[in-house]
């Protein structure tokens, strides 16, 4: 990357790429009154100790954190096209993206069915290794990330909730060995419980308790501390406007779970984070803003 960034002309010193560990390098550059702004993204954990270092100088902060994304299903869903996009959206590079799908708020008239066609989509996805072209997801970063996830599906079981698919190790060689997780599905999650309030972070679909009203799904996808993104299916889209405007999430996709591109702002509300990443946004968040006023009545021409 420092080659290629060197091939642009631009001037010396205007991109240094600097590596160590945070604890040491991160916070040295989040405190250092030289630095007179931090662009982040990462956990919030990481996140909350950057925001308190740059207290010290009160910098400028833009913080790009976690998520816990609500999915909405609506009565009138077109559910043959929610589910494909929703597993592509769910399971793309093993989970470990911060706006994949965290929580499924589905309406009671077509839990069922969509349940059925999401497990069944899942175990037709080719698992395997990614070097694969026709592998459709991978093994986890680490032997420590993959710990970290199956941690949390057993706090699902041990809380009440049931795993429908997946949670467990591959057996099978070459996946005998490795980070693997396989597509898990966990139902009857419940508000409390712990994979309904904190990040998992890997490929792991929670089924929160089916809903019969608009107000309780908004009531529901609302009560937690993270607003990155969310997913709202309806085949009304004055209706689905209607979700957007009240839901608390920095994104609001209705009809879709696709990612955006450079031209877009993302960023969210809450412990998710603040300001936004790409588009002019992200650009104004890099410059402060000045007031010039001048007397033109005594000022020389």
């Amino acid at each position: 990357m420092a080659k290629l960034l060197d091939t642009l002309g631009l001037p010396p010193g205007t991109v240094n790429i600097i590596t160590g560990p945070g604890g040491v390098v991160g916070e040295a550059l989040a405190a250092h009154r030289g630095v007179d702004m931090v662009g982040f993204t990462g956990s919030c954990e990481t996140g909350k100790t950057i925001m308190s270092l740059a207290s010290q100088t009160v910098k400028r902060l833009q913080l790009e954190l976690g998520g816990k994304n609500p999915v909405i299903i609506l009565d009138d869903a077109d559910i043959d096209t929610a589910v494909p996009d929703l597993i592509t959206g769910q399971f793309r590079n093993s989970g470990q993206i911060c706006g994949s799908p965290g929580r499924y708020y589905i309406h009671e008239e077509v839990y069922g069915e969509f349940l059925e066609k999401f497990k069944t989509a899942a175990q037709k996805l080719a698992v395997a290794d990614p070097a694969d072209e026709n592998t459709q997801m991978g093994p986890l970063v680490s032997a420590e990330h993959r710990n970290r996830v199956e941690g949390f599906i057993q706090s699902a079981i041990d809380e009440g909730a049931k795993v429908v698919l997946g949670g467990k190790r591959p057996t099978n060689p070459p996946m005998d060995k490795g980070f693997w997780v396989m597509p898990t599905i966990i139902t009857g999650v419940k508000q409390n419980m712990k994979v309904a309030r904190e990040e998992i972070f890997g490929p792991v679909a929670c089924f929160m308790e089916p809903f019969n009203s608009d107000e309780k799904a908004l009531e529901m996808a609302n009560d937690n501390r993270f607003g990155l993104t969310s997913y709202v299916w309806t085949n009304d889209r004055a209706r689905g406007m209607r979700f957007a405007n009240e839901l608390q999430a920095g994104t609001v996709q209705i009809g879709h779970s696709a990612g955006s591109g450079p031209e877009l702002p993302w960023g969210g509300y809450k412990e998710s984070g603040i300001g936004k990443e790409g588009s002019l946004y992200n650009l104004y968040e890099y410059t402060n803003l000045k007031r010039i006023q001048v007397d033109l009545r005594t000022t020389k021409k």
